[in-house]
């Protein structure tokens, strides 16, 4: 049995061929290509996803010779969103998820956080793709007059594979439309929105069959006809399951682009706990409390690109740059660089470096950046502490590639860190999740345990002195941030 696992990414996309022990068969990786337009508007276009699926999975076929796949499993970033017409063509690029255009309506529509966060799991937030819809009706009404579902880039690229417009509730959970409990679209919310339901996609479970493989498109690929496709989640659900967040207990940080904070959680208490996000797990019924930081490996490549004027990033180099810094940095920085996350959704905040003089080098500044990443997640994970104990930190994502940031994050965390030595843990919680739905295993946690009994991670233990010396840190930016804060609300 092989199966085959498209993981999506923000700047990249890639196919890996499994067979059901895990074992890895094929692999191939494309980059996407956004484009940036200034005020914070950030599209790409649909076209990009198409074509490296197609490019993709002939790479596949070719490196393993087999072309009649047992299933082809998605799992993808989940907030984007592309119109499209009943042919599913596109009326325009995508908006990308960090795109904050729909600024203005997630202001105007904040009135009515609490009752939606009660009803959706969220607040109102420029990432979730409602708002971006209600952007379109509003200053594109020809588009939205002409839309037949708005996609997100999972639902386009499987509608592409097999003419169908098809979601499973996890990215449902991404939209700011769904009731969280029933798992269905929410009429009131919708309304409020002034997006029809009919323009939304069908709901099913993670691990279910989305649809089959066409045969327009059989051919183009060069595969089989009628290969079930499945939605397995979006990525930070997977790559949770990929961590081993699968039970309550341990976090999973994800540096990838932005940085992704989750914990498992099996039941929905009647009151949902304020200050997090809270989605549709890629387990079945089951739901996942999130956090997340909007520039994470963003802001690593912008001090590669602006301070170390590199084109591409030299990981090697920088790593030594880190590991002249062997002490908690003077420079305080707001890191902010695409705004700031949830809880305290904040579109307008912006990155701030203050503390630098002279004697301030490049490198110290380099760390302190890192050091303020890694700062904003510990206070997400102080929140999330409150609703489910954190007993351990499970790494992963691009960044967990660095011992020496690793350490860092175990140091103001002031827990023990884990990093895997495996960097496709999104695409084996994909897999898993697919196993599941295939019948192989009867639950995620058995897979889990069958996939990595030979798995092994790395682990960081704190310096709790230096923890002690961030801590103090720690308070000195979010003071920082919250007297820039008021000082522009007092402006506005």
């Amino acid at each position: 049995m092989s199966i085959l696992v498209l993981d999506i990414g923000t700047t990249s996309m890639r196919g890996i061929l499994y067979e059901k022990d895990g074992s890895r068969l094929a692999m191939h990786r494309c980059e996407n290509h956004l484009i940036f337009m200034g005020d914070s508007l950030i599209e790409e276009n649909p076209d990009d996803w198409y074509e490296n699926t197609v490019t993709i999975i002939r790479n596949i076929v070719t490196q393993s010779g087999q072309n009649n796949f047992e299933a082809i499993a998605v799992t993808a970033q989940r907030s984007s969103m592309i119109p499209v017409d009943s042919d599913g063509s596109p009326l325009s690029a995508a908006i990308m998820w960090q795109d904050t255009r729909n600024r203005g309506i997630c202001k105007e529509l904040s009135r009515y956080n609490h009752a939606l966060f009660q009803k959706t799991g969220a607040e109102v937030s420029t990432v979730f793709s409602g708002s971006k819809m209600t952007w379109i009706r509003r200053n594109l009404p020809q588009i939205y007059a002409h839309t037949h579902k708005f996609l997100n880039i999972p639902e386009y690229v499987v509608s592409r594979m097999c003419n169908v417009f098809v979601s499973d509730t996890t990215y449902g959970s991404r939209t700011g439309l769904m009731d969280l409990k029933t798992a269905s679209w929410d009429p009131d919310i919708l309304k409020l929105y002034e997006v029809e339901e009919d323009k939304l996609c069908t709901l099913i479970e993670p691990g279910q069959t989305a649809g089959y493989v066409s045969a327009e498109f059989a051919e183009t690929a060069g595969i089989a006809q009628g290969i079930p496709v499945l939605h397995c989640g979006g990525d930070q659900q997977c790559a949770a399951i990929g961590h081993g967040i699968i039970q309550e207990g341990p976090v999973s940080v994800t540096a990838g682009t932005g940085g992704f904070i989750a914990a498992a959680m099996r039941e929905l208490p009647s009151i949902l706990p304020d200050g997090m996000i809270i989605n549709r797990s890629s387990i079945p019924n089951e739901y996942i409390l999130e956090t997340n930081v909007l520039s994470c490996g963003a802001a690593y490549d912008w001090c590669a690109h602006e301070l170390y004027g590199m084109e591409k990033a030299d990981y090697r180099f920088l790593e030594s740059e880190l590991q002249k810094e062997n002490f908690v940095s003077t420079p305080l920085v707001l890191p902010y660089f695409s705004g700031r996350g949830a809880p305290e959704w904040n579109p307008l905040a912006k990155a701030v470096f203050s503390g630098i003089t002279t004697a301030t080098r490049r490198s110290e500044l380099f760390k302190s950046i890192m050091e303020s990443i890694f700062m904003e997640i510990a206070n997400q994970i102080e929140r999330m502490n409150e609703s489910v104990p954190v007993e351990r930190v499970n790494l992963g994502g691009g960044l967990s590639g660095s011992d020496t940031l690793n350490q860092l994050q175990a140091d103001i965390y002031g827990r023990p860190v884990y990093a895997s030595d495996d960097p496709e843990a999104t695409a084996d919680g994909c897999l898993m999740v697919a196993l599941c739905g295939l019948g192989v295993y009867e639950s995620v946690y058995d897979a889990y345990q069958a996939l990595h009994k030979n798995h092994s991670l790395k682990e960081f233990i704190p310096d709790m002195n230096l923890h002690a010396e961030y801590e103090i840190k720690r308070k000195k930016m979010n003071r920082l941030y919250r007297v820039i804060k008021e000082g522009d609300e007092h402006e506005s």
